[in-house]
């Protein structure tokens, strides 16, 4: 079903084992923030990215399964779309209630929210496509694999930055 792919989704899935890693990283730069800070961003950002990255490594192990019929393919996009949508949906609500010193960025909703979501309504429409056995389901699943992988290593980008040690503010320069 996706010769000639293998390449694609060998390259795919490493780029999402590795920011499964940094992510891990991340982690250990937040040694001195509030547990309270740290449970809700893990929660509405860290925890969706590492999602979000362990479906790109999911999809592009399903993908280069010899034998792995479009149905299945179908079954596993959808699975992965619902969950998407969810989590979507449950990081979209959490970042616009965030108010007072947790305010975000007015980016982090969009970025981290409803970008996602929409590529996960989309990544829906490619189920079904697999399912009823549409030819362009193979090129589309590579256009949601390519941008949610996109949008992960912006948001994680974003999220080091935002967890860099900073220096301590004192009068000696």
């Amino acid at each position: 079903m996706f010769e000639g792919w293998g390449e694609f989704y060998l390259l795919a899935g490493s780029a999402a084992a590795v920011l499964i890693g940094l992510i891990f990283v991340v982690v250990t730069l937040m040694q001195d923030r509030p547990r309270s800070s740290v449970l809700n961003g893990s929660r509405l950002y860290m925890g969706p990215v590492v999602l979000h990255v362990s479906f790109v490594l999911m999809l592009s192990a399903a993908a280069l399964i010899p034998d792995m019929t479009a149905t299945m393919f179908a079954g596993v996009c959808a699975v992965v779309a619902a969950w998407g949508l969810f989590r979507g949906a449950n990081s979209i609500v959490g970042i616009w209630k965030l108010r007072g010193t947790d305010a975000p960025h007015w980016t982090d909703v969009w970025l981290y929210g409803v970008l996602p979501t929409i590529l996960y309504a989309l990544l829906a429409v490619v189920a079904w496509a697999f399912w009823i056995g549409a030819g362009w389901a193979v090129n589309a699943i590579s256009v949601f694999i390519t941008g949610l992988l996109l949008v992960s290593i912006r948001n994680e980008w974003d999220l080091v930055t935002w967890l860099a040690p900073r220096p301590d503010s004192t009068d000696e320069h």
